[in-house]
């Protein structure tokens, strides 16, 4: 099929436009998704920059301002932590998948609940991301994690932490530690004695383990980046459309007819 717009005759066919649409289509979609993951850090970063303006908060006082509402808890996401923690033994979770300056390794999550002054220990159990440990040699071994009975939490509050699932959740061998590859809070309650916080802590500082944890790993303008560079990806599969579309330019009327019939 054969159209004359804009003083060009252009060479229609159907399927090539289509794949040419469904290209452009697919490129705007990843372009503004990166756009809106950058609105997103955006928002992160505003919403982190807040609490470290507000003191920090202890395990109860952070219940108790939320009632374990999964929506109260998203609005307190990113607040500072400070309390006094026992650990749940010998419950450990090794978090799979986390790598530091290349090295394979886990992150160590622990339940905890928060001591009083006088050194009774509350009901609700938060989960505390204590850092990265190295994994062994061997995919069947697990490393060994050395927790203190007690310990200082001095972190920061995720309402959602991300995470990656590969198959299987959590590989459950009956003893401890368990390897999972994503944190899920229904599924961890499942293994402990009293209700669980939605949520983790990133313990920040005074840990046994290799504190790594960044709240936004590539920053707004990496993303803005990335939107753009999928955008003129679509505009230049646009027109390399409309260049292969194009037909050549025609000196007479009989060579237009013998054309447009030799490309039907």
């Amino acid at each position: 099929m054969v159209i004359i717009a804009f003083n060009h005759q252009w060479i229609i066919r159907w399927h090539w436009v289509l794949v040419n649409v469904l290209v452009i289509v697919i490129l705007l979609s990843l372009a503004y998704w990166q756009w809106q993951r950058a609105a997103q850090k955006q928002q992160s970063l505003a919403t982190l920059a807040h609490w470290q303006t507000q003191r920090a908060l202890g395990l109860n006082e952070l219940v108790e301002i939320t009632a374990l509402s999964e929506s109260s808890l998203i609005n307190n996401d990113g607040v500072s932590m400070v309390f006094n923690a026992r650990w749940l033994k010998p419950y450990v979770w090794l978090l799979d998948n986390q790598t530091v300056k290349g090295r394979a390794g886990y992150d160590v999550l622990i339940p905890v609940q928060q001591i009083h002054f006088e050194n009774s220990v509350g009901d609700v159990i938060a989960l505390v991301n204590l850092g990265w440990i190295a994994a062994p040699p061997q995919r069947s071994e697990l490393p060994v994690a050395l927790i203190p009975a007690e310990l200082s939490v001095q972190g920061v509050y995720r309402a959602n932490p991300e995470g990656l699932l590969l198959g299987k959740n959590m590989e459950d061998a009956g003893q401890w530690p368990m390897r999972m590859q994503k944190i899920d809070t229904p599924l961890l309650r499942a293994y402990l004695p009293g209700p669980l916080l939605k949520g983790v802590i990133y313990q920040q500082q005074h840990s046994p383990f290799l504190v790594h944890y960044h709240p936004v790993v590539l920053p707004p303008e990496r993303h803005r980046a990335y939107a753009l560079q999928w955008f003129l990806l679509a505009v230049a599969a646009l027109l390399m459309g409309l260049a292969c579309a194009r037909a050549p330019a025609i000196t007479n009327e009989a060579e237009n007819k013998d054309y447009a019939r030799s490309a039907k």
